[in-house]
């Protein structure tokens, strides 16, 4: 990997001397590493350097171009603003000498250059205070792309949070039956068929004007925040691969959906199953004050049931997966995506009890609504 990555550093005219990397084991889909550079003077500076999975990716250059578009939009604004910690708050997308996203390595591999964020580290664990600061990053990220026009993006994934079709694809593949395992998840079919409304509450309020497309992340979680070392102040929202038009409840319901579930998302206890209303509040208090000027009352009142909407959403595509013969997720054990919709219809059944108490804890954190 040492003769690759300082041909890199080459190609990107990365200024230093080649030390050494390190692997970083978070993250599912692209190869990520760390590359150390010293410097003339004696210092080090740190790289990001990821092989982007273009089986994933298919047009790795439109999640560059998202990148860049966004990544350029949040420097403009916090240099408007003269934020004293702009180069910490937003990643640069590094090009080629010759203006390329990529260097195209061994069997097409796809390499790219991204900015490190000095002194700071990220976090796998969902404390209250650790989702408090992650709301407030991904609140920020929200308020700083609101003026973007969402339409000048790539849509890198698609359908990615298109609810309706999550559920058509596990009616289609529960039809076809092709594993015979229908006959097991005869109560989740149910259940799922009775909550369709949520599946299309978004769709039809976009078409009536009333919640509009916004820049959306698409991966909130809380290892894609990263956090002073020293303070614990959230500073650059990264792993922008799934940056894209979305609705703004995509971005809250999916956040709390993952950090705020009392078990592991593959429980097969469902009584240990249920949404921490407390870590709700804790990410809603960081989230709602950065944003809560920006949109809309309409909005703001669905933000509850978004965690409802992406929690359905997640629970089909793993129902759908399972009676599919397991082709998309990964499993360890048998029957592990069957766990894992399970899991998610257990808490979404929690989750429709609380949203009272959701929005009025929710209502607590709200400064100005249009």
């Amino acid at each position: 990997m040492d003769s690759l990555f300082r041909k890199i550093c080459e190609e990107f005219a990365l200024k230093g001397e080649y030390v050494g990397y390190e692997i970083i084991k978070s993250g599912n889909i692209n190869d990520t590493y760390v590359i150390d550079l010293k410097k003339e003077d004696g210092s080090e500076k740190q790289y990001i350097v990821q092989r982007v999975n273009t089986r994933v990716f298919k047009n790795p250059d439109q999640i560059v171009r998202n990148a860049e578009l966004v990544t350029s939009h949040i420097m403009r604004k916090l240099k408007e603003q003269r934020d004293p910690e702009l180069k910490r708050k937003v990643v640069h997308i590094y090009r080629t000498v010759r203006g390329d996203s990529f260097y195209i390595g061994e069997n097409d591999d796809r390499w790219r250059v991204i900015s490190y964020v000095f002194n700071s580290s990220n976090f796998e664990q969902t404390t209250t205070k650790i989702l408090a600061s992650a709301g407030e990053a991904f609140g920020s990220f929200q308020r700083l792309l609101s003026d973007f026009p969402a339409e000048q993006l790539y849509i890198t994934i698609p359908d990615f949070h298109n609810t309706e079709k999550r559920f058509a694809d596990l009616y289609e593949v529960a039809e076809k039956d092709a594993f015979d395992r229908k006959k097991e998840v005869l109560d989740e079919l149910e259940f799922l068929r009775g909550s369709e409304e949520y599946a299309s509450r978004f769709r039809k309020l976009h078409e009536r004007n009333l919640m509009p497309y916004r820049v959306t992340h698409n991966d909130t979680k809380c290892n894609n925040v990263m956090f002073d070392k020293e303070t614990g102040a959230p500073l650059a929202v990264i792993d922008l691969d799934t940056v894209m038009p979305g609705f703004v409840g995509h971005d809250f319901g999916d956040a709390v959906r993952f950090a705020a579930n009392t078990a592991d998302e593959d429980e097969e206890d469902l009584s240990k199953v249920s949404l921490d209303l407390d870590k709700y509040e804790a990410f809603a208090h960081g989230f709602i004050p950065q944003v809560s000027d920006m949109i809309t009352r309409t909005e703001l009142d669905n933000l509850p049931d978004s965690v409802m909407i992406l929690t359905l959403e997640l629970a089909a595509r793993f129902l759908t997966d399972y009676l599919n013969g397991d082709v998309y997720f990964k499993c360890k054990k048998p029957k592990h995506n069957l766990y894992r919709a399970r899991c998610q219809i257990a808490l979404a059944r929690d989750v429709e009890k609380k949203l009272p108490e959701m929005r009025a804890r929710l209502e607590k954190f709200v400064i100005v609504v249009k």
